[in-house]
């Protein structure tokens, strides 16, 4: 009895605290400033009634860009640190925008509902086309943020469609690597759901030794949902957080961007 006792109080404090648990942010003062060795605007972006996201706006030096990448990234840290991706993308030909969730950096707020991530997913694409054609626009996912992506992509027409590290739906997803019953996780995030009203090309990197989010029960399953509508590619040797530090997904991005 006690066992169960305890398994069950488990579970309730992991349906209280899940969002201390899914999202792991790191919180920046206000008043942080953002050093980088290439030019870069910082931005704020509202969302509703005193909630605004922060991001930041990387660009291209002295070069016209070809359009820009919108980056919605993975569950840790924030874009003081995910902004240092930047260089391959701008060497590239594009601009970049990283944003930080709720309660990421310096945003404001955090999430208690999953349709506020789709709400302010896209009120960032709403603003990124305020600053771009949207014909220019690629959206980039990684990780917890391929969910985003999936889902501003299926409601908008994007140039293309990135995801690194997907999963197939959020809930699914941590009910494989926890022993947790579906029914206490409040957010779904259905990537597999999203990607069927996607129209633009959609391209999946993932990487070999990935032992978080396991291809085969993710980005492999939605290859074989959508096998005319996704270029999936396996990078060898790479792990969960270091795809984007291997030459193999370096050479595919960059062949990737210049194609566009």
């Amino acid at each position: 009895m006690t066992i169960i006792i305890i398994i069950l109080s488990g579970y309730l404090f992991l349906y209280i605290r899940q969002e201390h648990f899914f999202f792991n942010p790191k919180v920046l003062e206000k008043d942080y400033i953002y050093t980088f060795d290439q030019p870069f605007e910082e931005i704020t972006i509202p969302v509703e009634k005193d909630v605004a996201l922060n991001a930041l706006l990387f660009k291209r030096k002295n070069i016209p860009s070809k359009g820009v990448i919108l980056y919605f990234h993975g569950n840790a840290g924030a874009i003081h640190e995910w902004g240092m991706r930047a260089p391959l993308y701008t060497e590239n030909g594009f601009d970049i925008l990283f944003v930080d969730y709720r309660g990421y950096g310096k945003s404001d707020g955090f999430y208690k509902k999953e349709s506020e991530l789709y709400h302010d997913a896209q009120k960032v694409y709403d603003y990124v086309k305020t600053r771009y054609v949207e014909k220019n626009i690629i959206v980039l996912g990684f990780s917890l943020g391929t969910g985003f992506a999936s889902y501003v992509a299926s409601k908008n027409n994007p140039k293309l469609l990135i995801l690194e590290a997907p999963y197939y739906a959020w809930n699914k997803f941590i009910t494989s690597i926890a022993p947790v019953p579906t029914i206490l996780i409040n957010y779904e995030i259905p990537s597999y759901k999203f990607l069927a009203e996607v129209t633009c090309p959609i391209y999946i990197y993932h990487g070999t030794n990935d032992f978080l989010i396991k291809p085969e029960e993710n980005s492999k399953r939605l290859e074989a949902l959508y096998p005319n509508k996704i270029k999936h590619v396996m990078i060898k040797g790479a792990g969960h957080n270091d795809i984007y530090v291997t030459k193999q997904y370096y050479n595919e991005i960059k062949q990737l961007l210049n194609r566009y």
